[in-house]
């Protein structure tokens, strides 16, 4: 079975022509639109006919991504008359191709395509695009050690659409770091830019001063990057490159800064663009690439979020960060699909503007007595002593349930919109040290609050918003140490509208405004093949909320093709080195084989049988040492002479990559670098080894229980097929 990897080592060495010094891209832009149609669902086979629908999105796709004059010409017939010579599919007829079921598996899923598109828009479609100040290709998205692997990766991501495609948007759950992943993207520009002695103007937006102290912080502590403030009652600063505006404030403002043309716009909490201050804003600034993060791409009323961005990028579904650490476990507790409340829910037919209930319309049902000390009786059944947020409905709502917690000599504090700001800082200060153990708010707390101890999360408000449901949860399943898990408590049935908040996403339909059921019978929102035990209902106007699940008991049903395996930690930044000194990638490949296959293989056989690989290696005089010894070592000097000019080429380059880190990574490393093609590279491909030799390498990684590379096992195949 071949891999993501595999297909996508494959697009970087597809068969096409040049002309004026750029290759086709027609191939390229096929399999882009071959790969979104697969995933939006217009594509439903692995046999693909070149008809009139697939023309039109092709013919749709070279327009947005030949943004130059070129000598080429748009013609799908082109390409799709010649794919049948690459590896991954055949031709069947002229207008037929059919495809390995592997790769339209990949193509249908949001992560894997993301994956399959970005990796053809840096290898053949860059050089259409039109300019911009910044050169994303020179941004290196492994600068910055202090992120996650996924974080690292979704930069990476990022930096190649931002090569061709002027605004994206980006969805990464709650909790999971996004504005840490943003202000090291600022991190990143500002670098570049100094290297180069160019400004990059960079402005942040969000819409709440949560979210604005909270950006202030990570900028100004934990990155140490002088920043202007665009707020109210505040005095600008309009000489720093990178500014953080209260959307509110900047639309007041905006003909104060219309001349700051600033080139890249960063949008926290991106799923409120719609919004006609949103739209005043991003049309002041056409020139600047834009990037809109979000835990939820998603609208109440449906609406697509084009044209204010592109296309969406994904992170890995929650269940994957659970089960990696990042996010942490939680027991769902609800009430019944059949309870009264929910019915009583269910049957609300007033509704808000914005497409939700009508506050007065939830009140009649849930701001009764009964009700709201049914809510404090749940929080003593399944979360007495412990830490936690109570979602309301409005002012007097939340007034009404924080009481009746008091009344039960609960430590509990009202908090919404009308709480003076000292008053509310000083409230979360106190909850954040533990001095106050119930917070009950009005949806103040959805976005931007962050404290990883809250252990259990309460729902008492209606809503017909799944974003408003996810960032609610969300809040609470950030991991602290000494917290097991987070109890969720839902009185007011959310699970049967949305089910899990772990359930997997159909976050593109979203994006394109595509409607989605969740329900738990529809076989998306529940789990499939799992049981819903319920007990029986106490009496009417006192019905108890019935666990549901445990998030601990659900079965990843893959790991990310992207995770990168420990031994190759640097793999990564030294394949953006190589591209940086401008290696091609039939080189670059080689170099790695060298690593991976020869290199590793000496140590681990020669010199250290607990060895790994080389690419998780940072040690230069070790790493030189290795060199000398192979320099003077009469086995190795018995390999073969092209064998031997890849180990030792290999190995030279890697320290040559180490040296580089040791120096801060300067990009004027790269000003001078000449091209490193298969013309002119002392590198030269292997011969094929005997397959003793092979499967002598693969029990070493057996032995010590390291996963076999996918590149030895390539090998051993190849050998055998050619025998056969």
């Amino acid at each position: 079975m071949s891999t993501l990897a595999t297909y996508l080592n494959q697009f970087t060495k597809l068969r096409v022509s040049s002309s004026g010094g750029f290759k086709a891209p027609h191939k390229a832009i096929l399999l882009i639109t071959i790969t979104e149609m697969v995933r939006d669902g217009y594509i439903d086979s692995t046999q693909i006919e070149n008809n009139r629908l697939l023309s039109m999105f092709y013919e749709k796709n070279w327009h947005q991504y030949i943004q130059i004059n070129t000598p080429f010409v748009c013609n799908v017939g082109m390409p799709f008359e010649h794919i049948g010579s690459e590896p991954f599919c055949s031709q069947l007829t002229r207008d037929s191709i059919i495809i390995d079921e592997e790769l339209f598996s990949y193509m249908g899923e949001q992560e894997d395509s993301e994956a399959i598109i970005t990796a053809l828009i840096a290898n053949y479609l860059a050089p259409f695009a039109n300019k911009h100040k910044v050169v994303f290709s020179e941004l290196n998205p492994y600068r910055d050690k202090q992120l996650r692997p996924y974080q690292i990766e979704a930069k990476e991501k990022i930096y190649k659409m931002w090569i061709q495609k002027r605004s994206i948007m980006f969805q990464m759950p709650t909790g999971t770091g996004k504005t840490r992943l943003f202000v090291s993207i600022i991190r990143d520009l500002f670098d570049w830019g100094a290297s180069k002695k160019i400004v990059v103007k960079v402005l942040v937006l969000a819409h709440r001063i949560e979210l604005i102290d909270q950006i202030d912080e990570h900028i100004g502590v934990k990155y140490n990057l002088a920043h202007g403030l665009i707020i109210s009652k505040s005095r600008e600063q309009k000489m720093y490159s990178v500014q953080i505006g209260s959307v509110p404030t900047l639309t007041r403002r905006l003909s104060n800064w219309t001349d700051k043309e600033f080139d890249i716009i960063i949008i926290d909490e991106a799923h409120h663009v719609k919004a006609e201050s949103y739209k005043r804003i991003l049309k002041e600034f056409p020139k600047a690439k834009v990037l809109g993060v979000t835990a939820t791409p998603y609208r109440m009323n449906h609406a697509s979020f084009h044209p204010e961005f592109d296309d969406l990028i994904t992170s890995q579904p929650v269940l994957n960060f659970i089960r990696q650490g990042y996010l942490c476990d939680y027991d769902y507790y609800s009430i019944r699909p059949n309870s009264r409340i929910q019915s009583d829910i269910d049957s609300i037919t007033q509704f808000a503007l914005d497409g939700d209930y009508l506050d007065i319309a939830m009140l009649d049902v849930m701001d009764k007595d009964e009700i709201r000390a049914g809510i404090v009786d749940a929080y003593f059944r399944y979360a007495r002593g412990k830490k936690g947020i109570v979602y309301t409905i409005n002012r007097d709502h939340n007034i009404h349930v924080c009481s009746k917690f008091v009344d039960r000599g609960i430590n509990a504090v009202a908090i919404d919109s009308k709480t003076p700001p000292e008053e509310r800082k000083q409230m979360v200060d106190d909850f954040k040290h533990g001095k106050i153990d119930i917070i009950c708010n009005v949806n103040i707390f959805s976005e931007g609050f962050d404290c990883p101890d809250v252990e259990f999360i309460q729902l008492a408000r209606p809503t017909k918003s799944l974003s408003m449901y996810l960032q609610q949860v969300g809040r609470g399943l950030r991991p602290a140490e000494g917290k097991e898990k987070l109890i969720i408590i839902d009185c007011v049935g959310l699970y049967n509208r949305f089910g899990f908040p772990s359930a997997k996403r159909k976050w593109r339909h979203h994006f394109e405004g595509r409607d989605v059921d969740y329900t738990p019978h529809s076989g998306i929102g529940g789990l499939e093949e799992r049981d819903v035990i319920y007990i029986d209902d106490y009496e009417e106007g006192n019905e108890e909320v019935e666990i549901l699940h445990s998030s601990s008991d659900e079965i990843v049903s893959e790991i990310p093709e992207t995770e990168v395996f420990d031994a190759y930690a640097h793999e990564g930044e030294f394949k953006y080195f190589l591209s940086r000194k401008r290696y091609d990638d039939d080189t670059t490949e080689k170099i790695i084989k060298g690593l991976k296959n020869d290199v590793d293989f000496i140590i681990k056989s020669k010199y250290n049988s607990k060895h790994t690989s080389v690419l998780s290696m940072d040690d230069i005089p070790s790493l030189e040492l290795y060199m000398q010894d192979f320099d003077g070592d009469l086995a190795i000097s018995g390999i073969n002479k092209q064998r031997r000019n890849i180990l030792t080429s290999s190995l030279a380059t890697y320290i040559e990559y180490q040296k580089w880190i040791e120096a801060g990574r300067p990009d004027d490393e790269f000003d001078a670098t000449i091209s490193h093609t298969n013309e002119n590279t002392p590198i030269e491909d292997a011969p094929m080894r005997s397959i003793e030799e092979v499967k002598a390498e693969i029990a070493i990684f057996k032995k010590y229980n390291s996963t076999v590379p996918e590149q030895l096992l390539q090998e051993l195949n190849d050998i055998i097929n050619s025998r056969k």
